[in-house]
C-alpha cells in the first residue's frame, strides 16, 4: 500500500493579494501599524516640546553684590529680581525664594545678571564668616562728622581717608578704597547669627569695625592712632577715587585752574 504525502499549503503575500478579502486584511493591518507609529511620534514630539519650553523662576542679580553683604541688605536694597527662564538654563542650586537670604551673607562677589545660588551665600556665624583669608577685622573710633555714622549700615562699602600733619602743614590722603563695614559705630554686626539663634548680634559698641586686607590693617591702625580718619560711603556702582595727597596748596591750585578755565 502506497502512502501519498501532501504538502501543507503556506499562505503567501501573493496569495493574500490574489483575493479581495486578503487584500483588505493586509490593508487594514498596514493602517493599524501606521496609526500606531503616528501616535507614538506625536507623543514624542509633545514630550520634547514641553521639555524644551518648561520654565522656572530664579533670582537674578540686578547690581553687583559684594562679598560680605548680608542677605537681609540684599533683599532690602532689592539687588535682585525674580526672573522666569527656561528650565534647561537654570544654574545648579539657583534660588527661587528670597526667604533663603535671611541670615546669610554673600560668600563671594556676585555680578549683575548672575543667578543667585545657594553656593553664593554662607551662614557661617560670627565675623569670621565675613572675612577672606587675606582680610582682618579692625575696630576704630569714629565720630558722626567724620564717619557717616548716622547713615552707615552693616554690609556697606566705604573709602577710608586719613588726615596727618606733614612738616607743619595738614594733608589728607586716600588710605584705601572699598572697605567692608562689618559693624557701624553704635550698631549691630552684619555677620549671620549661629544656627538656631534669633536676633543675635556679633559685635556691639561705639567703634566702627571694618574688614580690610592684611596690608591695609596696620595702615588703618596707625592712621587711627596718629591721624584723623574720614569714612566716605560708596554707592553700589562706585568708581574708585584717584589716590594722591590733598593739601592747601593742591586745593588752591585746583581752584585757580578751574577759575581760569571758566573765563577765557
Amino acid at each position: 500500500m502506497k502512502l501519498t504525502q501532501k504538502r501543507l499549503a503556506r499562505p503567501s503575500l501573493g496569495g493574500l493579494l490574489a483575493t479581495r478579502q486578503g487584500a483588505l486584511t493586509l490593508a487594514l493591518l498596514c493602517a493599524v501599524v501606521a496609526a500606531g507609529l503616528l501616535v507614538f511620534a506625536m507623543g514624542q514630539y509633545k514630550h520634547s516640546l514641553q521639555t524644551g519650553t518648561k520654565q522656572a523662576t530664579v533670582l537674578v542679580a540686578t547690581r553687583e553684590i559684594k562679598k560680605g553683604t548680608s542677605g537681609n541688605a540684599v533683599a532690602a536694597a532689592k539687588l535682585f529680581v525674580s526672573t522666569p527662564i527656561l528650565a534647561t538654563q537654570v544654574s545648579p542650586g539657583a534660588l527661587s525664594n528670597s526667604a533663603v537670604l535671611n541670615g546669610a551673607v554673600a560668600a563671594s562677589d556676585i555680578l549683575p545678571g548672575q543667578q543667585l545660588t545657594a553656593a553664593d551665600f554662607t551662614t557661617v556665624a560670627g565675623v569670621v564668616g565675613l572675612l577672606a583669608a587675606n582680610q582682618r577685622a579692625v575696630s576704630v573710633a569714629i565720630d558722626e562728622a567724620h564717619g557717616d555714622t548716622d547713615v552707615l549700615q552693616a554690609g556697606d562699602h566705604v573709602d577710608v581717608y586719613a588726615a596727618f600733619t606733614i612738616r607743619g602743614s595738614p594733608a589728607l590722603t586716600l588710605l584705601f578704597p572699598d572697605a567692608l563695614v562689618i559693624k557701624p559705630a553704635g550698631g549691630a554686626g552684619a555677620a549671620a547669627p549661629a544656627a538656631g539663634a534669633t536676633g543675635a548680634t556679633v559685635a556691639t559698641g561705639t567703634s566702627l569695625v571694618l574688614a580690610v586686607s592684611t596690608t591695609e590693617a596696620p595702615m588703618l591702625a596707625y592712621a587711627s592712632d596718629n591721624g584723623h580718619l574720614w569714612i566716605l560711603l560708596r554707592p553700589s556702582n562706585a568708581i574708585n577715587p584717584s589716590p594722591g595727597l590733598t593739601t592747601l596748596s593742591s586745593i588752591l591750585s585746583s581752584t585757580t585752574s578751574n577759575t581760569t578755565g571758566t573765563h577765557p
